[in-house]
């Protein structure tokens, strides 16, 4: 499955539509497939979704094949553009980096992420986030390597500060100085977890010169302030994923505690997932 240049058109160009890009994470197919169901123009992938759901805790401990092999099945099955999670490129090099473009594009995907916080060594040596010089070297590789699949590719540069710094003025700082720098490396958005108030995504909204992507989190504001804050873009990360866990284990719980079984209303059947995977299967060449 090779990603379409018309398909990563219509991706890059939702991100500069009238409307915040609400891009919600799936983890598997039928994740994949109910969340297109719901109308979403594109979709993303999500890194500890697909993780958790292979017996992996997030961060890199699934290898750059396994969590290939969960986003081309995805891609496959749906008709609408889809962005991988594609953690921190799942190596430290530049090189390393470009080649997981190079697969991501491969299996499909017309976007993806790649961090700045860093894993192994330098995180231990209480370094939680790449210089910034060698971040975006690794974000000109990301680029090169996109271009030279020949689409147009949403580069998705995820700024880890919130998540590894905390709050305040001098984390919004940094926070903008690292966006800036990776749109000129050729970043196409900027993505920064872990902020949720107005003001704040306001300003990052503001000073970085590229659509802004926040991720959805308790204290957020509405997807209609978050359009009025400038905002072009709003993903759920493995919100979903826990959330479809925690109502699983809801369920369980009580037939324990009280003998009483008690689905939520709506609960899909058994008879519509097959149905929505067997018309999928139907559509997807082998």
């Amino acid at each position: 499955m090779i990603a379409t240049r018309e398909r990563a058109q219509r991706f890059l160009d939702l991100h500069h539509g009238p409307d915040v890009l609400v891009l919600p994470n799936a983890w598997d197919v039928a994740s994949a497939l109910l969340l297109c169901r719901q109308g979403f123009p594109a979709i993303a992938t999500t890194s500890a979704g697909i993780a958790f759901s292979r017996g992996y805790v997030d961060g890199e401990r699934i290898s750059r094949e396994e969590a290939m092999e969960a986003v081309r099945a995805m891609v496959a099955h749906v008709d609408v553009p889809v962005s991988a999670d594609m953690e921190a490129g799942y190596g430290r090099d530049p090189a390393v980096v470009a080649e997981t473009v190079r697969q991501a594009i491969g299996a499909g995907v017309v976007g993806g992420n790649l961090e700045d916080s860093s894993k192994g060594d330098e995180k231990d040596k209480g370094r939680p986030l790449f210089d910034l010089d060698f971040a975006v070297e690794r974000c000109r590789a990301a680029r090169a390597a996109a271009d030279s699949c020949g689409i147009p590719f949403v580069l998705n540069a995820r700024v880890d500060c919130y998540l590894c710094l905390g709050n305040g003025p001098q984390v919004a700082a940094a926070a903008i100085r690292r966006g800036n720098a990776y749109i000129e490396a050729g970043a196409t958005c900027v993505f920064v977890p872990g902020v949720t108030s107005a003001e704040e995504i306001g300003l990052l909204a503001r000073e970085i010169a590229a659509p802004l992507n926040v991720l959805a989190a308790p204290g957020i504001p509405t997807v209609q302030e978050l359009a009025g804050l400038g905002v072009a873009r709003l993903t759920l990360g493995s919100s979903l994923t826990r959330a479809a866990y925690s109502e699983a284990i809801r369920v369980a719980r009580e037939l324990r505690i009280s003998g009483v079984f008690a689905l939520p209303p709506g609960t899909i059947t058994n008879r519509d997932l097959t149905q929505l995977l067997s018309e999928a299967a139907m559509r997807t060449p082998h």
